[in-house]
């Protein structure tokens, strides 16, 4: 409740302005170490280092060998909009530093002990405190050339602040994830984080990139891809230009938290631009799981504003959806060069198709090999599973050398398991095969062929036969191939049914259907009629209700038509510069997925040789074979060198 007594206005003192800036600067201390590498950056430095105790809240340290400060600029340096990045308005359009606003010292200073100590090259060190924004005298101090920051009793004097804040452990993580979006920003600086005396990430000064994702993600990093675009995107209009680096789909996490965006160099939030990755990824990624990626944008200072956010890590593109639909088809393009591997590759003799094959040869070739079998007898091991994962057990009784070895019986073949390679479906994924189980399976050989073109660079198969009425078994180029057939055929019927799913004329109902729309959707409707109409969607008004005349073709039937309008206005209405994309492709998705499961060959189906025939031509026609729709393998290889190595053929 408002108080009804009128208070006069009045100019608040310098302390409580600082305090309250600070509530937008400084949310928590991994808030700081933020603001405080980046002013190590601009200094120009070549090493940072970063003490931590008890979170942050105790101690934050941040060293760096950069500029340094004059002794005459340091009191200048504490505060607000003292910086020596900008000089005008002007300079706002061509931002290139990570930091300008000028308010981090003076934010940290307000809410915290803060000793700031700096020596510029050539002449005496000199440090300042400020205590809870509480300017104390400048000191003379013996310090090696750069800047030293140390804030100490963060919070210790606003309770209230303090009390919301999370525990020591989980600032420690964010401090952390923060030192490496940095480090992946500018691989020349070196950056070492230290917490509560343990050394938790060290990444020394790198001429490559390829030796900044080493140090990050370890030998994952020699695993990922360069980002490439088509040429059509590279004579495209516009001046961004994405690159970087994306894990295979045989790669792939739990959570998006390896997924780091850099524009200009400039660490930013991943949110706006998680959807773009995510159609990248279309199909190709298990459902739940997300890719690993590091994806820098350039592009011309005028055409982003960083000056949007306090905390610098939200920009605004001016051609955001350009940029965005050019992110997608970057991932498309590069991963339709590769095929999908098993999740556990590094563990398995089954391998996925390469497009280009290797020209520097197998080189375990050149190695002297030791056969599976003998591996089993030297490491004291019995394989105990027909596995694709190594799964062993420690020997209970030995096999006795001079027995014979006529009367052992080896039961299972070592590095291959009856355990899945992938995860079990999700409740979505059940649902939707439950969908399927209603429908007859269609024949390949009933099916139109296909007038795609023939995709060259897949191995040529001969079948041999069917296994289990479920795979189906191929050779060629001294490989034998295990094909999912129903993962192919439902693969092939999603692709050729979604991109013939370009009719949208209006077919019309024969009751028509009123909708409750509220007043953001009604306002969209009405404002974008025409554009309603080329999706095959007709309404009418009456009395303040909607009625829709008329929907396309591929929703006839469908009881999700309320739904689809409701999305749809809300995606306009959201994203007007969209004009409902997104949930147009959904429903193409969503219906390309549904007729393509009920109707593709099922497991423990049996199949003829010219359906099996069939759908290896098939294979050849859809741009994406490597993967069925909820991005597992279609498709595996087990070579004749393997089978050698393993029955003692070599040497």
């Amino acid at each position: 409740m408002s108080d009804s007594t009128r208070h006069s206005i009045q100019q608040l003192d310098e302390l409580t302005i600082n305090q309250i800036a600070a509530g937008e600067v400084v949310e928590r201390p991994a808030q700081v170490v933020k603001e405080l590498v980046e002013n190590s950056i601009d200094s120009g430095c070549n090493k940072i280092r970063i003490e931590i105790v008890n979170g942050g809240f105790s101690r934050i340290s941040v060293i760096d060998d950069g500029h340094g400060i004059p002794k005459d600029e340091l009191k200048l340096a504490i505060k607000r909009h003292a910086t020596s990045k900008i000089s005008s308005s002007e300079d706002l359009r061509t931002i290139v530093t990570k930091g300008f606003r000028g308010e981090a010292l003076a934010s940290i200073a307000a809410v915290s002990k803060m000793i700031l100590s700096s020596k510029v090259r050539g002449s005496e060190g000199f440090s300042i405190t400020v205590d809870n924004g509480l300017i104390e005298n400048i000191e003379l101090i013996g310090i090696p050339p750069g800047t030293k920051v140390d804030v100490i009793n963060l919070f210790e004097k606003i309770p209230a602040r303090l009390s919301f804040q999370r525990r020591p452990s989980t600032e420690n993580a964010a401090i952390v994830d923060i030192a490496i979006s940095l480090a992946l920003s500018e691989s020349k600086v070196g950056i070492l984080v230290e917490i509560d005396d343990r050394v938790v990430l060290d990444c020394p000064p790198c001429d490559s990139m390829e030796d900044r994702l080493y140090d990050l993600f370890g030998s994952t990093s020699s695993k990922l891809i360069p980002i490439e675009s088509s040429e059509n995107d590279n004579n495209a209009p516009g001046k961004e230009n994405w690159n970087g680096w994306i894990s295979p789909p045989g790669i792939s996490r739990s959570r998006s938290d390896d997924i780091h965006v850099i524009v200009n160099g400039r660490p930013v939030n991943s949110g706006p631009f998680l959807q773009s990755i995510r159609r990248g990824y279309h199909t190709r990624l298990m459902v739940g799981r997300h890719p690993i990626g590091v994806f820098c944008l350039n592009l011309p200072t005028e055409e982003v504003d960083v000056n949007v956010h306090p905390t610098k890590r939200e920009v605004r593109l001016q051609h955001s959806w350009r940029v965005l639909e050019r992110l997608e088809r970057g991932i498309k393009y590069t991963l339709s060069k590769i095929s999908t591997q098993p999740e556990f590759k590094d563990l398995t003799i089954l391998e996925g198709i390469n497009i280009v094959e290797n020209d520097g040869g197998d080189k375990e070739d050149s190695e002297e090999f030791i056969p599976s079998w003998a591996q089993v007898s030297k490491k004291e091991k019995i394989q105990t599973h027909f596995s694709s994962i190594r799964t062993s057990v420690d020997r209970v009784t030995p096999i006795n050398n001079n027995s014979d070895l006529d009367n052992f019986e080896q039961k299972t073949l070592p590095g291959l398991d009856s355990n899945p390679i992938s995860q079990s479906l999700s409740s979505e994924e059940r649902k939707l095969h439950r969908f399927s189980l209603g429908g007859e399976s269609v024949s390949p050989v009933d099916e139109p062929r296909s007038e795609a073109a023939i995709i060259p660079d897949l191995p040529k198969m001969n079948v041999l036969s069917q296994f289990s009425d479920s795979y189906i078994l191929a050779e060629g180029d001294g490989e034998l191939f295990i094909v999912d057939q129903h993962a192919l055929h439902e693969r092939i019927r999603y692709e050729r049914l979604r991109s013939s799913m370009v009719n949208w004329s209006p077919q019309e109902l024969i009751n028509p259907v009123h909708i409750s729309l509220g007043a953001r959707e009604i306002s969209a409707a009405r404002s974008n009629s025409e554009r309603l109409l080329d999706l095959g969607i007709r309404f009418t008004e009456s009395e303040g209700k909607i009625f829709v005349e008329s929907v396309p073709d591929v929703l006839i039937g469908d009881s999700g038509i309320v739904d689809f309008i409701h999305d749809l206005l809300i995606d306009i209405s959201s994203h007007p510069e969209s004009r409902g994309i997104d949930t147009v492709e959904k429903l193409r998705d969503k219906v390309a997925f549904m007729k393509s499961c009920r109707g593709s060959v099922k497991a423990n189906q049996e199949l003829n040789l010219a359906e099996m025939r069939r759908l290896l031509l098939d294979m050849r026609t859809v741009p994406n074979p490597w993967a069925c729709v909820h991005g597992r393998p279609t498709i595996l290889k087990l070579s004749q060198n393997h089978l050698d190595k393993h029955f003692g053929r070599h040497g």
